[in-house]
C-alpha cells in the first residue's frame, strides 16, 4: 500500500472513530400539557429514581401562562409522590426509555429555590436555559421542579433534558 491510501485509511478510520464518539445522550422531553387553574398552582418535577439512575443533564425549559404569572425554580425538595407523568424520547439518540422520573401536578416537597422569580406576561411563553443545572445519579430527593404560582387561566411547563 502506498504512502497516500494508508494516509487516507488512517484518516477514514479517525473519522469513524469521531462518529462513534459522538454519539448523543438520549433526550427526554416532559410537560403538563394545557393545565387550566382555578386559583390554583401547577408544578413539573423532574425526579432521580430511589437507585440506579443515570446523570441527569438539563437542557431548557419552556412555561406557558394564558395570564400574568409567576415562575419558580427549585431543587432538592423532598420526594415528589404524585402525579407520575410520562417522559417522551425526543431525536436524535433517544431509542431508550428514561430513567428519571416525571411529575406533572408535582406534590415535591420545598426546596432549595433557584432565584429569580420570572414575571411571564399572560399570554406568553418564556424559554429558560436550565442547561447549567444538573442531577446526581442517585436518590429521590434529588430532583428539578418548575412552579407557576396560583393563577386563574392556562399554564404550559415543558422539560427537556438528557440522561448520560
Amino acid at each position: 500500500m502506498d504512502g497516500l491510501r494508508l494516509k487516507r485509511l488512517a484518516l477514514a478510520g479517525l473519522a469513524a472513530l469521531g462518529l462513534v464518539a459522538q454519539t448523543p445522550s438520549p433526550r427526554f422531553s416532559a410537560t403538563t400539557g394545557d393545565v387550566s387553574l382555578t386559583a390554583s398552582t401547577t408544578a413539573l418535577t423532574i425526579q432521580q429514581p430511589a437507585t440506579n439512575g443515570k446523570q441527569v443533564a438539563f437542557d431548557v425549559a419552556t412555561v406557558y401562562c394564558s395570564v400574568a404569572c409567576n415562575v419558580t425554580q427549585a431543587q432538592n425538595g423532598a420526594a415528589a409522590t404524585a402525579t407520575a407523568g410520562t417522559a417522551v424520547a425526543a431525536l436524535p439518540g433517544s431509542a431508550s426509555a428514561a430513567v428519571a422520573n416525571v411529575f406533572t401536578a408535582s406534590n415535591v416537597g420545598a426546596g432549595t429555590t433557584i432565584p429569580p422569580v420570572l414575571h411571564i406576561a399572560g399570554g406568553s411563553t418564556v424559554t429558560i436555559d436550565i442547561s447549567q443545572l444538573g442531577m446526581g445519579n442517585t436518590g429521590t430527593g434529588t430532583n428539578y421542579t418548575i412552579s407557576v404560582s396560583s393563577i386563574t387561566g392556562t399554564a404550559n411547563i415543558t422539560i427537556y433534558w438528557r440522561e448520560r
